[in-house]
């Protein structure tokens, strides 16, 4: 069931998944996970936006990469989940930038603000929600509630918010949750879905949020407006899971991870607008 037609850019013989979009919108970096890896594969692949000339620029273990908004640096989970790392666009050398003070475990899932001076991510004893200053080294926790965990997703574009999905360690039931850079503020985007799992991903105009939401076992994903509401499929596979979108930088089109046709990356090219006005009668806004 897909809202808009949809094209296969990489085939699957390992896992492939996380991909997002270069802010020029001409590459897209994703990670291949594969456990009996014996060729050297695992690691980060850059391919063009029509799947073509894939190349490797990180071999290892690496998860959730995400482009920095000027283009240099992809920011990315390491060492099996256990750190984040900077990786170099233009030279491929890889640093960490965090406190040793600083714990990470089954991944951080690490992303950029619009500017590029914060990373926020999560960290594991409190866990808690945590925004870093490439400019100033400053660490600053934003959000952290007892037997709940916060899975950073994306900021939103005017920057001053992030948004999660808080997750309940007991139920594994989430909810989508927008906290404050500056003062902290939490606030929960009500959404018509009670099954949403997670994999949020705000349209680069700010008016749009698709996330993912559990159906027959499996993840589809649906799209709302950015204030919540009422939500329609955008695409569910039964049988597969689709995984991990990211729009394209001029909102056009969405890049995703899905199991169907032998799995791998794919792109579905949407109509923005179509859905601003679909989304609005069906919440019977003007």
């Amino acid at each position: 069931q897909d809202k808009f037609e949809c094209r296969k850019l990489t085939s699957d013989t390992e896992r492939k998944g996380f991909p997002s979009w270069s802010p020029d919108g001409k590459s897209i970096i994703y990670q291949v996970t594969n456990h009996n890896d014996s060729l050297g594969n695992n690691g980060l692949w850059i391919i063009s936006k029509d799947g073509s000339g894939a190349k490797q620029i990180f071999n290892g273990i690496a998860e959730h990469p995400k482009w920095s908004p000027d283009n240099k640096f992809i920011v990315f989970d390491a060492d099996s989940g256990n750190s984040i790392k900077l990786i170099s666009t233009e030279t491929g050398e890889v640093k960490s930038f965090l406190p040793d003070s600083i714990q990470i475990r089954n991944g951080g899932l690490p992303c950029w603000s619009p500017d590029g001076s914060l990373i926020a991510f999560v960290e594991i004893t409190g866990p808690s929600l945590c925004v870093y200053n490439m400019n100033t080294g400053n660490l600053k926790i934003i959000f952290s509630k007892n037997g709940m965990v916060s899975l950073p997703a994306c900021f939103t574009t005017d920057g001053e918010n992030i948004l999660i999905a808080l997750m309940d360690l007991q139920s594994r039931k989430s909810t989508i949750q927008k906290n404050n850079v500056v003062n902290k503020n939490a606030e929960q985007i009500n959404i018509d879905n009670e099954n949403f799992y997670r994999h949020l991903a705000i349209s680069p105009d700010g008016s749009l949020i698709i996330f993912a939401a559990i159906k027959e076992r499996y993840l589809g994903f649906y799209i709302t407006l950015a204030e919540g509401g009422k939500s329609i499929p955008l695409t569910v596979t039964p049988g597969f899971h689709n995984e991990s979108p990211s729009w394209s930088p001029d909102g056009k089109s969405v890049i995703f991870a899905s199991g169907r046709s032998g799995g791998g990356i794919w792109i579905m090219d949407i109509d923005i607008d179509q859905l601003k006005n679909e989304l609005r009668r069906l919440n019977e806004l003007k």
